[in-house]
């Protein structure tokens, strides 16, 4: 099986260059690495070549830039015309800070789709586990794991039927796509800046094919963020969201989310201090203010 990766780049830290690393270390390697590259005046082009060719692991790897103005770039596009360049089987979507736990990944995520198969299923996607760094918040921590439990997870056009949002949920972190059914169905929408890999699933299951959570594939990926930008975030995909009302308004997110705030208490009580309590119920209102005024004041 032919395995491409794409990931969008925008000033990279050294995660980048540690994932490119353990990708190349798999042992199913991929064929092509495509980076797509935001131009800005602080990191440009001959700063990512300098970077690659200063890594004596990655000289002579099939890594192929693409660049972009930072007004072209956005979630759903740059990654369409990612696939649009794509001449694997299978391909599979990054971000620059999510680093490979083993030299499994893209082997277990192949292995996903060829075991469904034998199970007369047709994945059209299978995303992968992430784990907190090190340096993460207890809140980061507990959120790794509640959205990204140990078991995997195989969902068809019937958890549609839940109502939840739970049941399209897939993350281009770390998502591998049969580039066949990717085709046949259309791909991405192009104008979407979040929400663009839910909105695939979205319409994966619509036609009969299954998403699968395989939790056997395995990055480390979190973010410390600060209430400010939490709250941004979540604006940002609540407006997403509220851009398709004819997926989003059929899914609940309500109830999800307070599952999650009790079993977060639970999970600092069990793990952290008074302090850090505190900070997580902040941290879920944050979130969920952030959701509210996206939803309703959104364009």
């Amino acid at each position: 099986m032919r395995v491409n990766v794409a990931i969008p780049v925008y000033q990279p830290d050294k995660k980048l260059f540690t994932a490119l690393k353990r990708l190349f270390g798999q042992t199913m390697k991929p064929e092509k690495i495509y980076l797509y590259l935001t131009v800005t005046e602080k990191y440009g082009l001959e700063e990512l070549k300098k970077d690659l060719k200063n890594s004596a692991e990655l000289c002579g790897k099939t890594i192929v830039i693409k660049t972009l103005l930072p007004e072209e770039f956005n979630h759903g596009g740059t990654r369409q015309q990612a696939a649009e360049q794509c001449d694997a089987d299978y391909l599979l979507f990054m971000t620059q800070d999510a680093v490979p736990k083993d030299r499994q990944l893209i082997k277990n995520l192949v292995n996903a789709f060829e075991e469904e198969k034998e199970n007369g299923i047709q994945l059209a996607v299978a995303f992968g586990r992430q784990l907190a760094n090190k340096n993460a918040m207890l809140c980061e921590q507990f959120s790794r794991i509640f959205n990204y439990p140990v078991w995997s997870r195989v969902k068809t056009a019937e958890d549609l039927k839940s109502g939840s949002v739970k049941s399209i949920f897939c993350s281009d972190v770390c998502a591998m796509y049969d580039m066949k059914i990717f085709d046949k169905l259309g791909g991405f929408e192009r104008n979407v800046d979040f929400n663009e890999d839910m909105l695939y699933a979205y319409k994966a299951l619509s036609n009969d094919y299954a998403v699968k959570y395989a939790a056997d594939a395995l990055v480390y990926h979190s973010h410390n963020l600060s209430f400010r930008e939490q709250f941004w975030r979540n604006f940002e995909i609540a407006k997403s969201q509220k851009q398709h009302p004819e997926v989003f308004k059929k899914l609940k997110s309500e109830g999800e989310g307070l599952n999650y705030v009790k079993e977060g208490l639970g999970y600092i009580s069990e793990n952290g201090n008074v302090f850090e309590a505190i900070h997580f119920v902040f941290y879920c209102g944050v979130r969920y203010m952030g959701f509210l005024c996206g939803k309703f004041f959104g364009k």
